[in-house]
């Protein structure tokens, strides 16, 4: 009887453990409201909630080195960046030198990330060209990865932070802020963000500068870091600045994961997110992009979680 009892409790025990794994709090960090990357995350950990029994718990972070190294070092379990950036930090160059975090691997591929300098609708300011000594956000002591995006776009008309008047800043939001408090003339942002549409109509619109689409500004865009390209976006209800199709700077958005997370959350998570797309575009138009045929795109320095890994060659996205 009393053999019979023990087991019974061990098999209670067992199925306990199954189901706490299961329900298991997943810490997801992204920038502060307002960004298009927190709003982002917030519709991606609703939906996995929503068709998983994994919990998702947001965690906005001042900027990407600290969202970062918190997916790298446990204090999250995924993250959202962008390639460029990731592949910086795996390798620790640029604003990671000599701090890599060697722990961050790929979860999927979401969508591209459009960014671009915008001025006020009415600004004599037309073109990239146009910004030479205007005052322009810098510095970006808790969002250091707006630097190389913002040289990316400089490079196209061999321009450099030098050539500007800069206004020291320390992420996207305060940067927008001030924009919008007239201290600066020209700004900083992804588009499609919340915080575009609540800048626009604060200073009577807003107007996105476009990038000449060229291969020789491609080139020279790409000597900043090779992973970006000049993507070109339409009018939209959520584009705000975009009145007319505007070249700005592109780059992939990706989802990542510390080593540490186990293979099997990534699996629950990837169901949650792979055959739910109209799920997700309900949360934010910008899901529209979302392609579940593209998730498992490759990168040259970036590399796939174990767990994705199995769940990818499970469902025919990865040989």
């Amino acid at each position: 009887m009393k053999t019979r009892i023990l087991a019974i409790f061990a098999a209670g025990a067992a199925l306990l453990g199954v189901s706490v794994a299961q329900a298991q709090t997943v810490g997801f960090a992204t920038l502060p409201p307002g960004a298009v990357n927190n709003i982002t995350v917030q519709v991606i950990a609703k939906v996995v909630q929503q068709h998983t029994k994994l919990k998702m718990r947001v965690q906005p972070f001042r900027g990407t080195h600290a969202m970062q190294t918190a997916v790298n070092n446990g204090q999250a379990d995924l993250g959202i960046n962008e390639v460029a950036s990731m592949t910086a930090s795996l390798q620790g160059i640029a604003e990671f030198k000599g701090r890599p975090l060697s722990n961050l691997r790929v979860v999927f591929n979401i969508r591209t990330l459009s960014v671009g300098m915008f001025v006020k609708k009415d600004s004599p300011i037309k073109t990239i060209a146009d910004i030479k000594g205007r005052k322009y956000p810098s510095q970006w002591s808790a969002f250091p990865n707006a630097i190389p995006l913002t040289m990316g776009i400089f490079a196209t008309e061999g321009l450099t932070f030098d050539d500007v008047d800069g206004v020291p800043t320390t992420n996207i939001i305060r940067a927008a802020d001030d924009f919008q408090a007239g201290k600066l003339d020209v700004g900083f942002f992804a588009v499609g963000a919340p915080k575009m549409a609540e800048v626009n109509s604060a200073v009577g619109g807003i107007r996105f500068l476009s990038i000449d689409n060229t291969p020789e500004k491609l080139a020279k865009m790409q000597t900043v870091r090779p992973d970006y390209f000049i993507n070109t976006v339409k009018p939209s209800p959520i584009n705000a600045g975009i009145a007319q199709p505007t070249n700005v700077l592109g780059v992939d958005v990706l989802i990542n994961a510390g080593a540490h997370v186990k293979d099997e959350v990534i699996e629950e998570f990837l169901s949650g997110v792979m055959t739910h797309k109209a799920d997700l575009v309900k949360g934010h138009p910008l899901f529209r992009a979302f392609n579940p045929k593209n998730m498992s795109r490759q990168y040259k320095v970036a590399r796939y979680h174990p767990g994705d890994i199995k769940f990818y060659k499970k469902h025919g996205l990865l040989k």
